[in-house]
């Protein structure tokens, strides 16, 4: 996995805009790109004009809603520059569960579908709202350091809270976890 806030689409540079534009301003931006890169007048590149296509739907729907924008933007501050591999990889996460009490073992099988639906759409392979993403990884990181708001050298409360983070998680995205489990099984 590489630097997480490169895989994260910028919507402001896809629609060519400063990111404290206006509303009128992302609207004009995005009729402009729409217009442009219509499949219908891209023939010779239809499939490259599909996907920036529904990339700029995208970016619109999250940038033309004022509550959507405002929490993308607060993701991509925190995302920007930072390389989660260094925390969030395949050996922390077997290395946090492999020293997980056994009764929390059961419990904690969440964290591999979380991870495993971070890592597929960080890596491109599976698409996912920003905010969704952006919450799974910070819950991942969450997971993995051991300083946060119980210390996990404390033995079995150590984890409790680490358990709630993955919980509230669970719990916040079921849908797009089914969806992902069945996307998975294909």
């Amino acid at each position: 996995m590489t630097n997480a806030s490169d895989k994260f689409t910028n919507y402001y540079k896809l629609l060519g805009i400063d990111a404290t534009a206006d509303q009128q301003t992302v609207k004009q931006a995005y009729l402009a790109m729409i217009k442009e890169w219509h499949p219908d007048k891209n023939p010779g590149r239809a499939e490259k004009a599909e996907e920036k296509t529904k990339a700029l739907n995208q970016a619109y729907q999250i940038l033309g809603d004022p509550e959507q924008r405002k929490n993308y933007d607060r993701m991509l501050r925190y995302t920007e520059g930072k390389d989660f591999n260094k925390y969030i990889n395949d050996e922390a996460i077997r290395d946090k569960l492999d020293k997980a009490y056994p009764a929390l073992k059961t419990a904690l099988k969440n964290v591999r579908v979380l991870y495993a639906l971070f890592k597929d759409t960080v890596n491109g392979k599976y698409k996912m709202p920003p905010a969704s993403v952006a919450m799974i990884g910070g819950g991942l990181l969450y997971f993995i350091l051991p300083t946060d708001l119980i210390p996990d050298f404390i033995p079995v409360i150590g984890y409790v809270d680490d358990l709630a983070v993955i919980t509230t998680i669970m719990n916040s995205l079921k849908k797009e976890i089914k969806d992902y489990r069945i996307w998975k099984k294909k």
